[in-house]
């Protein structure tokens, strides 16, 4: 990935041909996108209609993949919420209710990706979140009292279970769920012992992983001694 310096604004300004660069430049404002000055002015003076069908042009439109690269109406991809790009007459047939844009009409990212709808990215995202942060974490925070025992806070009550966890944490040996001593009903925490120092060093750097929708919190607590652990009758299985 290279970056231009000043920006691309400035690039245009100084290659008003467009020098290396192809396509055009999405923006956030009313303009959407705007290419070099010199090709601008080539398709204000063709036309809409002719611009929409050179080919040299990079987009297609999300509903019948004709070549085009202007953004129509608000419509979003119902997926991700990116802008759509929508050519003029798959826009007028949606709007005159002769042919609507359903749900399978996606931006180019979700399609290739196989995203059909906002729980599968949302799931998505998470797994490669976590896997970023496990990537991250390399050798953990330090643990120069070589703690293994761990509290991990904001678990999911509902769906949190000891795979889950122990998928999402390797090296877990024990866990104590946090639970009303009333009712039994999950809180939401635990406690945990790690195989190693070094997988609990690990754990604790993935604090703020998303998992089953909710950034859990994971803290070094080592045992006060006056309970035994970790409890036999907690190990995992």
């Amino acid at each position: 990935v290279y970056q231009l310096q000043g920006g691309i604004d400035k690039y245009f300004k100084e290659f008003p041909e467009g020098g290396f660069w192809k396509g055009k430049n999405y923006t956030f404002d009313k303009r959407f996108a705007h290419a070099p000055p010199v090709q601008d002015a080539k398709e204000k003076e063709a036309g809409e209609d002719k611009a929409g069908d050179k080919p040299e042009i990079l987009g297609r439109c999300e509903a019948c993949r004709k070549p085009w690269d202007m953004y129509r109406g608000k419509r979003r991809c119902p997926t991700c919420g990116v802008p759509s790009l929508i050519c003029r007459d798959c826009f007028l047939a949606d709007k005159n209710g002769v042919k609507k844009l359903g749900r399978q009409v996606r931006c180019k990212l979700c399609v290739e990706e196989n995203v059909e709808s906002k729980h599968a990215l949302r799931e998505k995202e998470r797994q490669e979140m976590t896997a970023y942060a496990k990537k991250q974490t390399g050798s953990g925070v330090p643990n120069p009292e070589n703690i293994t025992r761990l509290y991990i806070k904001n678990m999911c009550r509902n769906n949190m279970d000891e795979k889950t966890l122990c998928e999402t944490l390797p090296g877990i040996t024990h866990i104590v769920w946090k639970e009303d001593f009333k009712t039994g009903f999950f809180l939401g925490g635990a406690w945990v012992e790690m195989a190693t120092p070094e997988d609990a060093s690990k754990a604790v750097a993935m604090t703020g992983t998303e998992v089953l929708g909710r950034p859990i919190k994971i803290d070094f607590q080592p045992p006060g001694g006056k309970d035994v652990w970790p409890p036999p009758s907690s190990a995992i299985h």
